[in-house]
């Protein structure tokens, strides 16, 4: 079931499936949003202390949450929370297992290596697949273009920067 799961989530990844494919299943959606703020939490470490990387985990799982079912409630398809929030969270979960890596690299050889240049650049093309990612998603969670779905990700980004730099004290120790 698990290498099913992991395809699954894989062919979101691709482009190929979209959240109506995701099991409807709560129990695994608390499991997803618990793994999410691990790996947010994991993801946060080489820059900040241990308790503001939990926080900021947690924080960003709530909004995820929070944001989704705002999302999906103002276009009148709140019935489809549970498997686009679970979408949401395994598909992240994967990008942050392949971003905290170079997030550690990164924190151990430092900013001003000619590495970290190709460094920061796995990092970006890492974030602008989870953005189309996210994109595709929501595109197929509010049956609508993959523009509102862009849109649509990117203003979870944004509330989420934003709302964990206001609550969150910023300590980069980079």
């Amino acid at each position: 079931m698990l290498s099913t799961l992991w395809e699954l989530f894989l062919s979101i990844c691709c482009f190929s499936k979209g959240p109506e494919d995701v099991p409807m299943s709560r129990e695994f959606l608390i499991l997803s949003l618990f793994v999410y703020s691990l790996a947010s939490f994991i993801l946060a470490l080489p820059g900040q202390p241990v308790e503001i990387a939990l926080l900021s985990g947690l924080i960003d799982s709530f909004l995820l949450a929070v944001l989704c079912y705002f999302l999906l409630y103002s276009w009148r398809k709140p019935e489809r929370w549970v498997q686009v929030t679970t979408a949401l969270t395994c598909t992240g979960i994967i990008f942050s297992v392949a971003a905290i890596p170079l997030f550690y690299l990164l924190a151990y050889i430092g900013q001003e290596e000619p590495v970290a240049l190709w460094l920061f650049l796995l990092v970006a093309i890492l974030l602008i697949w989870n953005v189309a990612v996210m994109a595709h998603i929501m595109r197929h969670a509010l049956s609508s273009s993959f523009a509102v779905g862009v849109i649509a990700a990117l203003f979870y980004i944004g509330v989420s920067t934003v709302s964990i730099n206001s609550l969150v004290p910023q300590q980069n120790i980079l």
